[in-house]
């Protein structure tokens, strides 16, 4: 009978087998048990970061949005304080035109003082004309007349001036008007960067409301705030132009006037030319009444006298025009001053207009940060999904348990399958040791040369498509937690870069 196809060990093989096995099981649970703390570290690492970057964003809710909420309603009471307080130089514009039309009053009541002295003069000066007896040293009142008439064109000379001290004020009062003008105009300008600054602040609220709905009510009352104080500014504004409108349309009669007055100084001025031309017909005619020559004489003294005094107070008068003229030109200066502060306050509404297009730029690079954000966490949750998925599946892929099972049952069958053919083979061994006694040495040959690299090779290929399997799906599920780990570790690139 031909054994050579069985398979014949030696003893103790079962052993060495079944520890072999048990060396590959613990190794695999070994295996298992480095990965499932491998991928609990992962997880760790995962979630770590994930509260990092929790923490990122609650520091930046916190810090950023407090100090964009906090420089916005700097901002809203800046302007709540230029809305509310009238400016300075609006102030000191309307307190130079009061002084610059009380000035205008005093010239006017003084034009009119002078008027009235005239007045004066010509009467005392008539009663010379009706005075009889003006025959005596008629060459000596000719004389004195003469210097009188030279007095008198000293006189109407410095009145010539008084026009054109008049002619420069008015001049003046008129580039006072055009300096008015110039600031109607820059406050026309003052009103379209208020405009402006309107529409841009209701872009900035329109930028504002995507942000969060905490913002949205704070942000709109700030703007109907902002909007308000505009509207009260550009109505101060235009009370201010209306008031500076009036008083030119007051300084403009009350120059009328003065222009009026001092006419009708000319007039009194020739009338009094015409008095002295009748007194020299008349002395023509008074060579034989010089009896009363002492006394016209000293008539003439008095008013000579009279109109030295006169004459004094034209040059007061004069010396008056001129004060008035260099307060014109402190005016002026003024107004110079004024310009430069309204042009001052220009640049501060440019640099305010500057300030809120770089708020508004913050506020553009905050938003496309806060999108860069959103879209990295939804990155990491769809990510951390994946892999809870994975995890979850790992188990069911890997079946672990089901290849113990399939394990134990392949060892307690081939155990028992070895055991029965061992059995079988022993006996029919006996047997044929008993029938045949040259055998033993055949049987002795077999048992020293054992089949044991067949069971391996057995043994192997009902284990090694399910460790290919397990080895396959946890490179897999390596390179997922290393691409997810790269991912996570990657830097965050801002949107300039």
């Amino acid at each position: 009978m031909d054994h050579s196809n069985h398979t014949l060990l030696q003893a103790g093989s079962q052993t060495a087998i079944s520890d072999r096995m048990r060396e590959l099981l613990a190794r695999a649970a070994q295996d298992h048990v480095y990965e499932q703390r491998t991928q609990g570290a992962v997880l760790d690492e995962i979630r770590q970061r994930l509260e990092g970057m929790e923490w990122l964003l609650r520091e930046v809710r916190e810090r950023e949005l407090g100090g964009l909420s906090g420089a916005l309603e700097s901002v809203g009471g800046q302007l709540g304080e230029l809305a509310t307080r009238p400016p300075a130089w609006a102030e000191g514009l309307a307190q130079h035109v009061e002084v610059v039309r009380d000035r205008v009053d005093g010239v006017g009541d003084r034009v009119a003082v002078i008027g009235d002295r005239l007045d004066a003069v010509s009467e005392r000066v008539r009663p010379v004309a009706e005075l009889p007896g003006l025959w005596n040293d008629l060459g000596t009142v000719r004389e004195g007349v003469a210097e009188s008439l030279k007095r008198i064109q000293a006189v109407l000379d410095g009145g010539q001036g008084v026009p054109e001290h008049m002619a420069e004020l008015t001049r003046r009062l008129g580039q006072l008007a055009s300096g008015m003008e110039a600031a109607g105009g820059r406050f026309t300008r003052v009103d379209k960067a208020l405009l402006d600054l309107t529409q841009r602040t209701e872009r900035l609220e329109g930028g504002v409301l995507d942000l969060s709905e905490g913002l949205e009510e704070t942000l709109a009352s700030a703007i109907e705030r902002l909007t308000g104080s505009v509207e009260l500014l550009a109505g101060k504004v235009d009370g201010m132009t209306a008031q500076l409108t009036d008083a030119e349309t007051r300084l403009a009669g009350r120059l009328d006037g003065v222009d009026g007055r001092l006419a009708g100084f000319d007039g009194r001025l020739e009338g009094v030319e015409g008095h002295l031309t009748g007194l020299d017909a008349r002395f023509e005619g008074l060579e034989g009444h010089f009896g009363n020559l002492k006394t016209l004489e000293g008539r003439f003294d008095s008013v000579d006298s009279h109109l030295g005094a006169v004459e004094g107070r034209l040059e007061t008068v004069d010396v008056r025009l001129q004060s008035i003229d260099g307060r014109i030109e402190t005016s002026d200066s003024r107004l110079a001053g004024v310009d430069g502060r309204l042009a001052g306050l220009d640049q501060r509404l440019t640099d305010v207009d500057g300030r809120l297009l770089a708020q508004d730029q913050r506020f553009g690079t905050v938003d496309e940060s806060f999108e860069g954000v959103n879209e990295r966490l939804e990155m990491v949750d769809d990510r951390v999904e994946a892999v809870n998925q994975r995890v979850g599946q790992l188990p069911g892929l890997l079946e672990v348990g089901e290849v113990h099972k399939r394990v134990g049952e392949l060892l307690s069958a081939q155990g028992d399958d070895q055991g029965k053919r061992f059995d079988t083979i022993e006996k029919r061994l006996a047997e044929a040791a008993a029938a045949m006694p040259p055998v033993t040495e055949l049987m002795d040959l077999v048992r020293a040369r054992p089949d044991r690299e067949q069971l391996s090779e057995t043994v192997d290929e009902i284990i090694q498509p399910s460790h290919n399997d397990l080895t396959r799906r946890l490179g897999a599920l390596e390179e997922t937690m290393l691409a997810l780990a790269e991912a996570l570790l990657r830097p965050t690139r801002t949107p300039k870069d």
